[in-house]
């Protein structure tokens, strides 16, 4: 049972690949954890598969032939989340004619999965650390007191310990929960990683949409590991299974990978190569009020282009630019835009 952090990558799932310090760090707290029946906290930014992790840990424990159930609390109101997390009995809600089991039944000799545990409020969260160390809960307006064997595993993309101090969290809770904390790192903080997932990304969306064989362009491998990738992982994952879809031929360029950003990329590239010789040169002289001079150029420019594209339409075009109506009469008079 279990595995070590040198073997086969296929062992793990792809979006949690990676050779860089950081996440070699992370393979081996999985492999020290997953066989100890112990409560995980697992923290990081949106997007960085949280959950494989979890179910890494999950198939490499004890528990690997029970259920693996997951339940994330963003997408859940507030006022059903006990239902959901304990289940209910009849009639718990109109149109709810027959009892429901819960998550945490539905896991009874398995593992389940809390996402975003801070989004629960106070009264969940001390129902759920009495059945943390009691094993045992009642449905949702139940006396029925029922027993499950499940491991918990919890994770969050908010810092918990100032949930603590703000008083959104319980602190009891927190410490039952946080016994181990896996940290995942976002991806901006392990470029070495960038471009072994995106090349292990791309092989699986070519053979899934069977589009014929793929290969980045140098442009486009710069564009991967240079970008922060606010979204992480699934941003990255996001954006190649797009490009591999919408790319002519056999390379992916730049632009496949920005195809939904193009037009805000077509101006940050087109400021960048257009504005650095004449940077260069308006640095060379004093007093010739840079700042000024290219934002009225970029203003002028912008102000031209939403015109022309709203064909002179002035509300349209101060709706496109969020401004008020009038401030683009001022800036029309002001630049001598002919409409």
């Amino acid at each position: 049972m279990g595995f070590h952090v040198d073997k086969d990558a296929s062992m793990w799932p792809p979006q949690i690949l990676g050779k860089s310090p950081r996440m070699r760090k992370v393979f081996r707290e999985i492999v020290k954890v997953a066989p100890k029946n112990l409560t995980v906290l697992i923290s990081g930014e949106s997007g960085t598969c949280k959950e494989l992790v979890a179910k890494a840990i999950h198939s490499n424990s004890e528990r690997l032939n029970g259920p693996f159930v997951a339940i994330s609390f963003t997408y859940i109101p507030k006022e059903l989340a006990e239902a959901e997390l304990f289940g209910y009995e009849k009639e718990f809600f109109k149109g709810a004619d027959e009892k429901r089991i819960g998550k945490i039944e539905a896991a009874n000799g398995g593992t389940l999965f809390l996402d975003e545990i801070t989004e629960t409020d106070k009264k969940l969260q001390a129902k759920l650390f009495r059945f943390l160390r009691s094993k045992e809960f009642k449905p949702h307006d139940s006396n029925n007191l029922i027993k499950a064997d499940v491991r918990i595993i919890a994770a969050t993309s908010k810092n918990l310990k100032e949930a603590v101090a703000n008083g959104k969290f319980m602190e009891d809770l927190f410490s039952i929960l946080n016994v181990i904390n896996i940290k995942i790192p976002p991806l901006r903080e392990r470029k070495k990683d960038i471009m072994p997932l995106a090349k292990h990304l791309m092989k699986e969306t070519v053979g899934k949409f069977k589009t014929g064989p793929k290969e980045f362009s140098k442009d486009a491998k710069d564009f991967l590991i240079k970008s922060d990738w606010p979204g992480n992982v699934r941003e990255l994952e996001n954006s190649i299974r797009r490009a591999v879809i919408i790319s002519s031929g056999t390379v992916i360029s730049k632009n496949d990978l920005l195809a939904e950003d193009i037009g805000l990329q077509s101006i940050k590239e087109f400021l960048e190569e257009k504005l650095k010789r004449y940077l260069k040169e308006m640095t060379k002289l004093e007093n010739c009020n840079l700042y000024y001079t290219v934002l009225s150029e970029v203003e002028r420019a912008l102000f031209s282009i939403v015109l022309k594209e709203t064909e002179g339409n002035q509300l349209k075009a101060a709706k496109t630019l969020g401004i008020n109506r009038n401030t683009l009469r001022a800036k029309i008079k002001e630049y001598k835009i002919r409409i």
